[in-house]
């Protein structure tokens, strides 16, 4: 087996045998029909739009009016057509803009895709119904789609005739050698156009590749440093648990938080690693995938030739998908163990209580262990509420909000619900006056893990889909692991999505 190695100047010299045997432009290779021309079709005539399927309702603006105006029409004509029935009047409105022809200009295309966000901001800052924003969304991809189809088309139309002029000079040169009568000149001939094809692959890859380099080495770099504080991270679980083991009451509150502040510290490193990970390895998949695609339209040529082309990324791909591992594998290990220290700081703290040499002494010490946690507790929680109800940030280009973090806090503040369950009758808890405060947030908490972050992922998905800048591949993931209520890494490769679209 032959293992290819890049050669260089051969594309020179093909163009060279070419001009040597009279292979330019003859008359025997036919002139490309020019695309449709300006006259040839109608001018751009963009509108807005409102329609209604259901009872065939239609309106429609000019451009330099508002998407409010047809929108508000629809909605007028729904009321008269549907009385008081609130699930015919509130039926969701798909808004559109008039979609440009086929061999539509840039100038035009710009004003399309412009009319789109216009519609889309109009429908998010009026508050108009998710179902309404889901249907618009839905037919703006189905026309992306169709034009993009459109293009692809011409595209390929254009692209058979360059390959019918490539073949066609490929053809008068191995015409040329064989009039010479010498198969070794043929032969040549033939491995000097398929060395250039295969050449050219691989220089594509490889500068596509050599974009991501910085980042893959800086990632390992990250990684190198977050391994090596697994260490000091164990320390600090053993000291936590010493302390915890000899504290009073009112150390056991320190100790506690502390606790809940390296599993929180933990977490956001991990899973920061963890979603720059999926991000790069979707990359390289993509750059893996158009690679072995371009090389299929020389199989045999690489098969005859006995080239072995290999896998470009396979060890980059490897390492990510270790960095993923680890990161999750960490991140579980130190939620559990900080789990676990509170449960017995917890068991600590109500054998401290009956251990007291009397029934005043433990009064007097257990009213002022109460006072100071109860207080200290308190304020720990109205800090962490107030931040658990923050606007997460969102996306530089698409305004989407990143979860992954957010989703770090919601799990976080449920780690309290156990110790924040109600005092048994007749006994009283220096975590009750937080818990109260607590035992509201936690049913709130779990629906927003439960509804509010599927249906947020699930959407900001379709308009990241329709904005085209993040590859189909990502989405896909960020749905299968929704689908397999695995939310945590969902929304990891959800925020490693939106950096994409922000070209991070």
């Amino acid at each position: 087996m032959k293992r290819f190695k890049p050669q260089t100047a051969l594309r020179g010299a093909v163009m060279a045998t070419l001009l040597s045997l009279g292979c330019g432009p003859t008359a025997e290779l036919k002139e490309p029909e020019p695309l449709a021309t300006q006259d040839q079709r109608s001018a751009y005539w963009p509108r807005y739009c409102a329609f209604v399927d259901r009872h065939h309702l239609l309106e429609c603006v000019e451009f330099n009016q508002s998407p409010q105006v047809p929108y508000d029409a629809v909605f007028s004509r729904l009321g008269g057509i549907c009385g008081t029935d609130m699930t015919c009047r509130f039926q969701p409105i798909m808004m559109s803009v008039a979609v440009p022809e086929e061999n539509a200009t840039h100038a035009e295309m710009v004003t399309w895709l412009d009319g789109q966000q216009n519609v889309l901001a109009f429908l998010k800052n009026n508050n108009k119904s998710a179902d309404t924003l889901k249907v618009t969304l839905e037919g703006m991809r189905d026309s992306t789609r169709g034009l993009v189809r459109a293009q692809e088309r011409e595209l390929a139309a254009v692209s058979n005739r360059i390959k019918t002029m490539i073949d066609s000079a490929e053809s008068t040169v191995k015409a040329k050698a064989r009039e010479y009568g010498d198969p070794v000149v043929v032969e040549e001939a033939e491995v000097k156009a398929g060395m250039v094809r295969v050449e050219a692959t691989v220089s594509r890859a490889r500068a596509e590749l050599d974009v991501l380099v910085p980042e893959v080495v800086a990632l390992a770099n990250r990684f190198a440093a977050f391994k090596a504080t697994e260490a000091a991270t164990t320390a600090s679980l053993r000291t936590l648990a010493a302390q915890g083991s000899a504290a009073n009451l009112q150390g056991l509150v320190t100790v506690q938080l502390d606790a809940v502040a390296l599993s929180h510290q933990e977490s956001g490193a991990a899973s920061a690693l963890a979603m720059d990970a999926v991000r790069l390895r979707m990359q390289l998949g993509r750059i893996q995938e158009d690679y072995v695609a371009s090389l299929l339209n020389d199989k045999a040529f690489i098969a005859q030739r006995g080239l072995v082309m290999g896998d470009l990324v396979d060890g980059e791909m490897e390492m990510l998908g270790g960095i993923e591992g680890y990161c999750d594998s960490r991140r579980r290990k130190v939620l559990t163990a900080v789990d676990r220290l509170l449960e017995g700081m917890k068991q600590r703290r109500d054998a401290l209580i009956s251990l007291e040499a009397d029934a005043a002494t433990r009064q007097a010490t257990a009213d002022a262990a109460f006072l100071t946690a109860s207080q200290r507790f308190l304020d720990d929680v109205t800090a962490r509420s107030l931040q658990l109800w923050k606007v997460a940030p969102k996306s530089a280009v698409l305004k989407l909000s990143f979860m992954s973090e957010k989703f770090d806090q919601m799990e976080s503040y449920l780690q309290f619900e156990p110790a924040c369950a109600p005092p048994a009758a007749g006994q009283r808890s220096w975590r009750e006056t937080g818990c109260v405060a607590m035992r509201r947030d936690f049913s709130r908490v779990r629906t927003w893990m439960t509804s509010t972050l599927p249906g947020t992922l699930r959407l900001n998905v379709a308009m990241m889909r329709n904005a085209g800048t993040v590859p189909a591949a990502m989405l896909l993931e960020v749905e299968a692991k929704l689908a397999a209520g695995q939310l945590k890494d969902a929304a990891t490769v959800h925020d490693a999505a939106l950096r994409k679209s922000d070209g991070l």
